[in-house]
This record gives C-alpha cells, sequence and structure tokens, in this order.
C-alpha cells in the first residue's frame, strides 16, 4: 500500500502560564506555542494486517503501546473502523524528555498521515479537523497544537486554541542538558509558589499582533522555569544572551532551552560554544501552520 512521510515539528513555549487546577487535577494554562523547523520524519504505510508495527531510530524509545505515535494509530483505527493495520517509522531528531513536544508530534503526524492515506483509500479524508483534534486531545496535552502548528494561544489544559500573527523570522538556538525534568514534579513546584504566578502570555500577544522581534523576545516568560531555577538551565540561558540573544527561556517543564536570535551568524557561533557542553544542540526557525500543512 501508498506510504507517507511527515515533518513531524518540534514546538517550543513563548509564554507559558498556569491559570488553575481542574477538579480532575489537570492544570489549566494560558500560553503561547510556537512551531520550529527542529523535526522529527515519520512515515506511515497502511497494511491489511490489522496490526501497528513501529519501530525508531533512537533504541531507547519503546514501540509499543507506550509509544504515543503507536496510540495515535490504534486509537485512529479504532474510532474509523477501518480494516487497516499500519507500518511506522520515526526517525528521531527531537531529543525526548526536553518540553519539546517530540513525542506528541510523533503522535499529531500519524493521525495526519493516516487520514490522508485512508482518503486515497477512500475517496474522502474519513475524519475532519475537530475530529483530529478530539483524538489528539485523547492522547495528550500537547498533540492537538501539535495537529495544527504554526503559532497558537492555548488554553484549557491546551487544547482551546486560537491561532496567532506568526513570529518573525529568526534564528533559534535550542540546547537540551543532560538535566531531565519530571512535568508532575515541576507542577507540583509552581503549585507551592504563593504568588499564583507570574502573567507572562498576554503581552506576548500584544508584541506578536504588533510583529515586534525585540518585543517578542523581551516577553518571553516560563512559570515552570521561574518555579524550578534549575542551575543548568541557567547556565544555557547565560551563554545564549552572552553569545548574542535577544533573549532565552526553557520551554515547556524543561529542560530544553532556546534563544531568539537576529542575527544566524550570531546563533551559529554560539553553537559552536555550547557543542560538547550540553546533551544537544540546534539550529532551527519558526514554521507557520501553513507550511506545517504541507
Amino acid at each position: 500500500m501508498q506510504s507517507i512521510e511527515i515533518s513531524a515539528y518540534a514546538k517550543i513555549n513563548l509564554s507559558l502560564d498556569i491559570v488553575g487546577r481542574r477538579e480532575d487535577g489537570y492544570h489549566t494554562v494560558d500560553m503561547v506555542m510556537q512551531s520550529v523547523s527542529l523535526c522529527d520524519r515519520v512515515r506511515v504505510t497502511l497494511n491489511d494486517s490489522g496490526r501497528i508495527n513501529l519501530a525508531c531510530s533512537k533504541p531507547h524509545i519503546p514501540c509499543d503501546g507506550r509509544n504515543t505515535a503507536f496510540k495515535a494509530a490504534q486509537l485512529f483505527l479504532n474510532v474509523t473502523g477501518l480494516p487497516f493495520g499500519a507500518e511506522i517509522y520515526i526517525e528521531k531528531h527531537v531529543p525526548d524528555q526536553a518540553g519539546l513536544g517530540g513525542g506528541s508530534a510523533d503522535a499529531a503526524a500519524v493521525l495526519r498521515a493516516m487520514n490522508r492515506l485512508c482518503a486515497g483509500v477512500l475517496g474522502r479524508e474519513p475524519l475532519n479537523t475537530a475530529e483530529l483534534l478530539y483524538l489528539g486531545m485523547r492522547i495528550g496535552a500537547d498533540v492537538p497544537f501539535c495537529v495544527l502548528n504554526g503559532t497558537q494561544r492555548c488554553g484549557g489544559i491546551g487544547e482551546i486554541m486560537v491561532p496567532l500573527a506568526p513570529m518573525e523570522p529568526c534564528t533559534l538556538l535550542i540546547a537540551k542538558p543532560s538535566l531531565c525534568i519530571s512535568t508532575p514534579e515541576a507542577y507540583s513546584l509552581v503549585d507551592r509558589m504563593p504568588d499564583g504566578g507570574a502573567r507572562y502570555t498576554e503581552a506576548m500577544v500584544r508584541a506578536l499582533e504588533r510583529r515586534d522581534l525585540p518585543a517578542v523576545a523581551r516577553c518571553l516568560g516560563n512559570r515552570f522555569e521561574d518555579a524550578l531555577c534549575r542551575p543548568q538551565v541557567q547556565a544555557l540561558r547565560a551563554a545564549m544572551l552572552g553569545g548574542g540573544a535577544l533573549n532565552a527561556r526553557m520551554t515547556g517543564s524543561g529542560s530544553a532551552v532556546f534563544g531568539i536570535f537576529a542575527d544566524p551568524e550570531a546563533a551559529r557561533r554560539a553553537q559552536a560554544a555550547l557543542e560538547g557542553r550540553c546533551e544537544a544542540v540546534f539550529l532551527a526557525r519558526p514554521v507557520s501552520a501553513e507550511e506545517a500543512a504541507l
């Protein structure tokens, strides 16, 4: 059967506010997420066996029902009732446990790929965008964003999205320290902060609307970073700022740090300076929803 290969774009949090907690224990957020060109490549092939077989270029990544991409394929087939299976291969580039949404992006890529492949068989896509977003929400809070991509203001537990003006062109330097941060631990530390937390998102939305890159950089903020205060994160931020970044912040619950550079050469020099000092370091750029949909 026909195959399709899709880029599964990582995300960064330009802002991340934690605004409440629901009765079911989930925290509610108000944040701006941005797709970036750092991506996994996900290849999906339908089969007639009814089975899902998943493989990954990184041997430490589970390839069974623990994997979000596997869950996405299983859920898609269960909901549509289509008599297919899937062969899935993930060429992994996005670091895991980094706050970059790599697993969520892989799951979203599988949902989109299977919808397109089934259209080739049925003559139409079996699920519309709203239905794909609903499936994504059942897999993980960041998956709906990774279905749409681009620049989005995300509320609720991450599933309520409003498209924003795209981020201005720039170079992004992304560095992942050896540190891994537990998301439940991060939320626990935020819950203990007495002031309820800073609010970054409103200012970020205004800066994006003005198409003002220096203002966007000034408005970066992440409530998890405020609560965690990890020295490795602060050291990477300091290195990026010293290398010419307009600003630098942690993304998600960490531990990756990104810096915004107006000067690509300065970003390349900063990348070279960080090589060997952290687990992985990448140059990237913002990706629009239109580009990600191709």
